[in-house]
């Protein structure tokens, strides 16, 4: 009797072990997620995230815009330079600055436990590192830059599932102005080239964007085309002054925190100061926000809705549109003078945001 009580105890006590296995199992299953990334890598996440070098000034934005901020212990060191990122997130002055060629050892030392990357040169390091790695770009490396605006919405919501209902909802928002703003100026293929500068850098006025990129796709939408559609996303820099010459643009858009640098080497350059666009008083400012707001950001919305009406019979109240969407992504209430410094890439006291040398 009693050697089949025991026998049958040995039996009950290896049942339980393998429940305990198997719920071990699916616990450590459950603690990750894999996420697939906008150059169609599966990247194994863990679920609890704590420290994320988030090295891309779009992916900073939404992440605060989403009420993700705390998460967030270093950036992409250009949107430091931003003044008002810290005034609209306070806590933005605590984020390290990053290159995209940080040292994964930076990065492990850190605390780092996700890298999500817009330049992904030296991803293999991280994740050599054992650290994961999402990468994202501002342009599509397969054909037009179309879904992929809300990628990296799509991904942060997958990530963090307490901001999925915000991400929905930029989503929704951005659909639905594209869907508004086609309504009314229709979608008709614009001969009118506006050449772009990228101004988050000090690169000059020939930095700027190419085909099936987030700059070309807001064009499309406002019925004008990029200048320089036809050249490679990543290095149209490489323009020369005869060529700017032949491409003689429509218009300029000038955008980041260095535009009013640039605007100065334009008009001290003979052959830019010259364009028809420059003669006409068609260069245009890009609104600076917590980004330059021709990224994807939170100001979506407010980019598509501002070239649209540059280009196309289109109204557009910048200053109460601004004001609301400052306030409904980041509780911030600007003020009048706020919005006319942000509109021309001043900070909140007029001034620019790097030196001008």
């Amino acid at each position: 009797m009693f050697k089949k009580s025991f026998i049958t105890f040995l039996v009950a006590t290896a049942s339980l072990g393998s429940v305990f296995a198997c719920s071990n199992i699916e616990e450590s299953t459950e603690s990750t997620i894999t996420i697939t990334d906008m150059e169609g890598k599966e990247v194994v996440v863990p679920k609890k995230l704590k420290k994320v070098a988030c090295i891309s000034q779009s992916a900073t934005d939404l992440m605060i815009s989403f009420g993700l901020g705390e998460k967030i212990a270093g950036t992409y060191r250009s949107f430091t330079y931003n003044k008002w990122a810290e005034e609209l997130y306070p806590q933005a002055k605590n984020f390290k600055a990053y290159s995209y060629s940080v040292a994964a050892e930076e990065l492990v030392n850190d605390g780092i436990d996700l890298v999500i990357i817009q330049d992904t040169e030296n991803a293999d390091s991280f994740r050599n590192a054992g650290i994961p790695v999402i990468g994202i770009h501002q342009y599509s490396p397969s054909g037009p830059f179309d879904d992929e605006i809300y990628d990296v919405a799509n991904i942060l919501g997958k990530l963090f599932p307490e901001a999925k209902a915000k991400a929905d909802t930029w989503i929704k928002e951005v659909k639905d102005t594209i869907s508004e703003i086609k309504a009314k100026v229709g979608s008709i293929n614009s001969e009118k080239a506006v050449y772009y500068v990228n101004g988050e850098k000090a690169k000059g006025l020939y930095y700027s964007d190419g085909g099936n990129s987030m700059i070309s796709k807001i064009y499309d939408i406002a019925n004008v085309r990029l200048a320089t559609e036809k050249y490679e996303v990543l290095n149209v820099h490489k323009v020369s002054d005869e060529e700017m010459v032949k491409l003689n643009p429509y218009a300029m858009m000038i955008g980041g925190a260095y535009q009013n640098n640039l605007i100065d080497e334009l008009n001290n350059s003979a052959v830019w100061s010259s364009l028809d666009c420059n003669k006409e008083n068609r260069i245009y400012r890009i609104p600076v926000c917590m980004t330059g707001i021709e990224n994807v950001s939170a100001e979506t919305p407010l980019m598509l809705k501002y070239a649209a009406s540059l280009f196309n019979d289109y109204e557009f109240d910048m200053k109460a549109e601004m004001k609301a969407n400052i306030k409904k992504y980041f509780n911030y209430n600007l003020s009048d003078m706020d919005v006319e410094n942000m509109s021309k890439g001043l900070d909140k006291k007029g001034k620019r945001m790097v030196d001008a040398n």
